[in-house]
């Protein structure tokens, strides 16, 4: 075997190991002059208010392995039953990392806006406004809601829809609010909290008793309908096409 073979063998061999294997960690700056880290070779596409997106010629995995070790290198921290690395120069929150294949293969770290877990507290009467959904739905009943001053809606009929519209109205306003929904169909309890947070976003979360289940949204809408009731949507995406997530209906 010639020498200029073997070289380009070796070289094949580099390239193919940059390519495929996890490599290290460095930094890369975005439009304004501020540093990320990210791993080897990828660069600065865009940002968006949730998202900041990066490409390099190695692939989804090398990149998606690289990303794991780039954002523990911030500060982790914890709140709202999710995972954060907060990231201090961009004063941000990374939650989640995202690869596609190609040329060049994409990196999107998913992020919210400043230190989300700041000022949260372990203990529960601090860190959810209404108590741990998972400790206050055992064994409640509609009289003990109705006294906590949750809205309650027992088999499609709420009784306190004036508890609804003070929350709806702190929306409109953009004032940050928590509105807690116990649902009883048919003698079966659940319950439903949403809260508006600093960035504008509804996280919700589902509970019916032996789980919880947390998600965030883009936009909320409970337009009253000709019967006088108002379904009550949330939206993963803010356009027309998006689709409605029904949470529940007061009337």
């Amino acid at each position: 075997m010639s020498r200029i073979l073997k070289r380009m063998i070796a070289a094949l061999a580099v390239l193919c190991a940059l390519y495929f294997m996890p490599f290290v960690t460095s930094g890369t700056t975005d439009d304004t002059g501020k540093n990320w880290n990210v791993p080897f070779g990828a660069s600065f596409v865009q940002r968006t208010d949730s998202s900041a997106v990066f490409r390099s010629f190695r692939s989804a995995y090398a990149l998606g392995k690289d990303a794991e070790n780039a954002v523990h290198s911030y500060e982790e921290t914890g709140c709202y039953g999710r995972t954060y690395y907060y990231d201090e120069v961009q004063d941000v929150s990374i939650y989640a990392h995202t690869e596609e294949n190609g040329l060049p293969s994409t990196l999107t770290y998913h992020f919210e806006n400043g230190n989300i877990c700041a000022g949260w507290s372990l203990d529960d009467e601090i860190a959810w406004p209404f108590g741990n959904p998972l400790a206050s739905i055992k064994g409640l009943t509609k009289e003990k809601a109705l006294e906590e001053g949750w809205l309650v809606i027992e088999d499609g009929v709420c009784p306190n829809v004036p508890v609804y519209n003070d929350f709806s109205r702190m929306v409109k306003q953009g004032v940050f609010c928590y509105l807690r929904t116990v649902i009883y169909e048919q003698g079966v309890c659940r319950m439903i909290d949403i809260q508006l947070l600093e960035n504008g976003h509804f996280r919700v979360i589902r509970c019916d008793g032996t789980a919880a289940e947390e998600k965030d949204y883009i936009r909320l809408s409970d337009s009253e309908q000709a019967d006088g009731s108002k379904p009550v949507y949330v939206y993963e995406e803010n356009s027309a096409l998006a689709e409605p997530d029904l949470l529940f209906t007061v009337k």
